[in-house]
């Protein structure tokens, strides 16, 4: 297991632009993971409603695994969740307010 001052080394010397993904990816599967806990589903819930095993959705929401563009659909429809895109700087004010 790396240490914490190794594990901040190696997040300092991520691209920008990963990091940028990274956050996208993070904020996805928490948007993902609190609807489900809004709706009051077990992982094994909704991974029966979305056509994918427990395992699945339990790397997704650790964050042991960066879901596929598909499996984010299956997700979202069993949630009843619509996808849209956001410009960064709409994304920030949404945020802010």
């Amino acid at each position: 297991m790396k240490s914490w001052s190794e594990k901040k080394k190696e997040l300092k010397s991520i691209d920008p632009m990963r990091m940028n993904e990274l956050e996208a990816v993070a904020q996805l599967v928490n948007a993902i993971h609190q609807r489900r806990i809004e709706l009051g589903w077990t992982q094994t819930e909704l991974a029966e409603k979305a056509g994918l095993h427990q395992e699945s959705i339990a790397r997704i929401e650790n964050g042991g695994s960066i879901p596929r563009l598909d499996t984010v659909f299956r997700l979202a429809i069993a949630l009843g969740m619509k996808i849209s895109l956001h410009g960064m700087e709409e994304a920030a004010a949404a945020s802010i307010g």
